[in-house]
């Protein structure tokens, strides 16, 4: 029981350290939009950003489920990786839109000075 549970920590604070980055978009994103107002790119970078911390977290409890405890079959795992692989791939795409709308408003007022 004991290795499982160091196992188990092992993976959460691997997750958590892969997750950090995406923590500090979204301090940011809030900060931004705190700033500007609600503005379409801050918010799409927030959304962008949130969902893409939701399927880290969900990812390391999907493979703690499997490694660790054994709950699911590997075709299980893989169908549930995919959707939220997919899940994160959208959070990329909302991250994406948002910057560049973003970058291109910068260009625009500075191209107007």
């Amino acid at each position: 029981m004991e290795s499982n549970i160091s196992q188990v920590l092992i993976q959460l604070l691997t997750g958590l350290f892969y997750a950090l980055p995406t923590i500090a978009f979204i301090v940011i994103s809030i900060y931004y939009l705190l700033k500007t107002g609600t503005k379409t790119d801050g918010i799409l970078i927030l959304i962008g950003n949130i969902i893409i911390f939701l399927s880290i977290v969900l990812g390391r409890i999907l493979f703690i489920q499997l490694a660790v405890y054994q709950k699911w079959e590997g075709e299980t795992y893989s169908y549930l990786s995919t959707g939220i692989s997919a899940l994160s791939f959208i959070g990329s795409i909302l991250f994406v839109v948002g910057t560049f709308l973003l970058i291109r408003k910068v260009i625009k007022t500075k191209s107007l000075m």
